[in-house]
């Protein structure tokens, strides 16, 4: 990763960002690892340092308590420690013993199958812990949760803790003896007593330190009182003091035997010592995307920016302690508008959106979450060269504007479509004429070496060469003429002015001075801002209204695709029904010829003329009978939408048979049938298989289609499923379907987002239901990705 100058991170803010970060950690190792962050440029280690930090956030979110805690390094102890006959001290034996205990903690909460699904990055990380269970056992033997050695470490050490504790209760029961007996003296003064050199001893007054024996082991600044350790207690003391020397002994031999077991795990300790780290670092970041409310942006691995509601983190920080809301902005560069060339008035923003793409881009390649909509998108650049403030250098021999022309001329040097270049007061420090035609020139090559950027300037021919050249495209701070105050407002697509006029004559300068420099400057700096303006109007307006066309011409094409889809399935529907109504028609002849074949036989065996007659009769009855069912059951499949008709069908009214689609007139009706004159032909049928129609329109030879009222009649090719839960999303998912179904459309698009995945799983298992879908897939990165299905039938 390329970034010059080396103070980038200082210009940007990126220290203040990470020195935050470093304020939420828990270690110092911690910190230091923080402020020393790598600028990735893998896609894979980005979303995977992303995803990390969005599921430590996730957790503290849900009020979990993650059980981590502050440690010391033990790298220097382990060093010693794998020196064979090297003994730590107590001291470092209980660093080891809290960095061995905090990961078993962690690897204790991770041990949870929800919290695997929950967090599978981190329970990755965690499961890398390699801790030896007996080692943890042995320790837990020596040291207690405090980290002290306890007393039953040994039983050597057992008997000499009671032996201590046996002897310090006799040293006090008879020091209270004495206390008691000078006090009633009047010997002692009135504190009683005091500790010195850890031993307590009586306050005497000075007059009387020779009627009380034993060791003087203090005296008061004034000399008026004596701190005396009484003489019948100096034995027991002693002891005390000898036993207190056996227990450090008997300590000494337990870490070393102590060491001795740790010393075949030191780089276990270590790599675990590694992993909190990490995860101190993943903490201290989501604890700061929690504070700032950053989320997970998509990041693509083709450079490019499209920042969706963004905010400057350290100007988030800082306008919340005073009260001040941030105005967020959004930015889009992409192949067409890969530069912005930002203008408007002093103090209205430009320098601090200039510094917030920049912030932003290294937060995301560094894997910190950005206060900005999730559904932004960051590319991956492998150069950052950024010319912001005065770098003026009296060592290096460097005026404002020379030190200007050496960063453009490291920034030409390293231009690419890999790059990103930040430019603050492009072509400022010299003669605006000759600055400007300079900065022309650079912003030229810059462009013409395809690397993306923005750039903030005053100059008119920089605003009018970002209109006319591909690949630039002007901005401008919004500036508020009324009250004569920036809004801080970013809006791409149109230069701004200066209004340097107006922010004068708001800090009160005299008219006359005003009005004499409008005069020299002259009408033409106002007249060039005031055409790009209008020029820009209408470029956006053309551009909406070629967009509009394109909108229409997809349409069209997608309507031409479902037409002759239409058309091929109706050839087929029609021939497949064709087929049917054969076979049915020969099924029905093949049984009406096993009827008749039957009847014959039975016939020819009966000889009797009335029974041959009833067997006729009965052959009748059967067929009426078939008969009023199906006219029954037409009556109740139609019966519905013939009462959703306001009136019933009168001689006169146009109809058509509900099996076909013939207009005829109503001719006469007879009860339940009706007769229709349908072009030369007269028939009669039952009035149920009737529905009303409107008179039939001469058709022309030339037809037409008109195709507003399709496009208003077919359904939406498009629908989102996101912020909606799984079983509603599945729902509108399948009316989506099945209405595409009916009017034959030929693709869909569904946008289902990225998020855990299990949306898209649901939708794609849906899918595999329909047998009339020929294929789907996912389009690519810059028309959505993963976060987008497309259909086709």
């Amino acid at each position: 990763m390329f970034i010059y100058p080396n103070d980038a991170f200082e210009r940007l803010e990126y220290s203040k960002v990470l020195e935050h970060i470093r304020q939420y950690c828990l270690s110092e190792a911690g910190g230091l690892e923080v402020l020393h962050t790598q600028i990735e440029t893998d896609l894979h280690v980005i979303e995977d340092k992303l995803k990390e930090t969005e599921e430590f956030r996730n957790i503290i979110e849900r009020g979990e308590n993650f059980p981590i805690s502050g440690f010391e390094s033990v790298t220097k102890d382990i060093i010693l420690l794998s020196k064979e006959g090297y003994v730590l001290d107590v001291e470092a034996i209980q660093r080891i013993y809290f960095v061995i205990y905090i990961s078993m903690t962690i690897q204790t909460y991770a041990n949870d199958e929800e919290k695997k699904s929950f967090f599978p990055l981190l329970y990755k990380i965690i499961t890398k812990i390699n801790l030896d269970p007996k080692l943890v056992d042995e320790i837990d033997r020596v040291i207690d949760n405090q980290g002290e050695i306890k007393p039953d470490a040994s039983p050597e050490l057992l008997k000499i803790s009671k032996q201590i504790k046996s002897k310090e209760r006799e040293a006090d029961k008879l020091f209270n003896q004495e206390l008691e007996f000078y006090k009633v003296k009047g010997f002692l003064t009135d504190s009683f007593e005091s500790l010195r050199a850890g031993r307590r001893v009586l306050t005497v007054f000075a007059e009387h330190k020779r009627k009380v024996p034993g060791i003087i082991h203090d005296e008061s600044a004034t000399g008026k009182t004596m701190y005396i350790e009484p003489e019948k207690l100096m034995p027991v003391n002693m002891e005390v003091y000898n036993l207190y020397a056996e227990r450090k002994t008997e300590i000494y031999k337990i870490i070393r035997d102590l060491c001795v077991v740790i010393r075949p795990f030191c780089d276990q300790i270590l790599e675990a010592q590694e992993i909190l780290i990490r995860l101190d670092v993943i903490r201290a970041k989501a604890r700061f995307a929690y504070e700032i409310k950053a989320k997970r942006p998509n990041v693509q691995k083709k450079p490019k920016l499209h920042i969706s509601v963004g905010f400057n983190p350290v100007l988030l920080q800082k306008n919340k302690a005073l009260g001040i809301p941030v105005i967020p902005f959004d930015l889009v560069l992409l192949n067409h508008n890969r530069m912005l060339v930002l203008s408007g008035p002093n103090a209205g923003g430009k320098s601090v959106v200039l510094k917030s793409v920049g912030l932003l881009q290294l937060m995301v390649q560094s894997g910190i979450l950005v206060p900005a909509d999730e559904n932004s998108v960051f590319g991956i650049f492998k150069k950052i060269i950024v010319d912001i403030g005065d770098q003026q250098s009296l060592e290096d021999d460097l005026s404002t504007y020379s030190s200007h022309l050496k960063n453009m001329k490291i920034g030409l040097e390293n231009a690419g479509m890999d790059t990103l270049i930040l430019i603050d007061e492009f072509g400022a420090g010299t003669d605006p004429k000759i600055g400007g035609a300079m900065a022309e020139s650079i912003l030229y090559q810059l462009n013409k070496a395809k690397c993306f950027g923005v750039i903030t300037t005053h100059y008119s021919n920089l605003k009018f060469f970002a209109f006319k050249a591909p690949g630039l495209v002007n901005g401008s701070m919004e500036f508020d003429k009324k009250l004569l105050q920036p809004t801080f407002q970013l809006h791409v697509g149109k230069p701004g002015s200066s209004f340097a006029f107006e922010i004068a004559r708001k800090t009160g300068l005299p008219d006359e001075i005003i009005e004499y420099a409008q005069k020299k400057s002259g009408k033409n700096e106002q007249a060039i801002d005031e055409m790009l303006v209008s020029l820009m109007d209408e470029k956006r307006e053309f551009e909406k209204k070629f967009d509009s066309l394109i909108e229409k011409q997809d349409k069209l094409d997608r309507l031409m695709k479902s037409y002759e889809q239409m058309v091929a399935d109706l050839d087929v529907k029609k021939k497949k029904l064709k087929l049917e109504t054969k076979e049915q028609a020969a099924n029905i002849l093949h049984h009406q010829k096993q009827e008749l074949q039957k009847a014959l036989s039975e016939i020819r065996k009966v000889k009797d003329e009335d029974k041959m007659k009833k067997m006729v009769e009965d052959l009748k009855v059967k067929q009426e009978v078939a008969s009023e069912q199906l006219f029954t059951l037409k009556k109740e499949v139609y019966e519905q939408e013939t009462q959703k008709v306001s009136r019933p069908i009168e001689v006169g009214d146009f109809v058509k048979l509900r099996s076909g689609s013939t207009i005829g007139e109503v001719l006469f009706i007879n009860q339940h049938k009706a007769e229709i004159q349908m072009g030369i032909l007269k028939v009669t049928v039952p009035v149920v298989e009737l529905e009303l129609t409107k008179e039939p329109i001469a058709v022309s030879t030339v037809r037409t289609i008109n195709t507003d009222r399709v496009n208003k009649n077919l359904p939406e090719s498009k629908i989102d499923l996101r912020e909606y839960t799984k079983s509603d999303a599945m729902r509108l998912l399948q009316d989506f379907i099945d209405r595409a179904l009916l009017h034959n459309m030929y693709e869909l698009k569904i946008i289902h987002g990225h998020g855990t995945g299990v949306l898209k799983k649901e939708v794609w298992k849906a899918l595999r239901e329909y047998k009339d879908i020929k294929k789907y897939w996912h389009p690519e990165s810059d028309q959505g990705g993963e976060g987008v299905t497309l259909v086709q039938f």
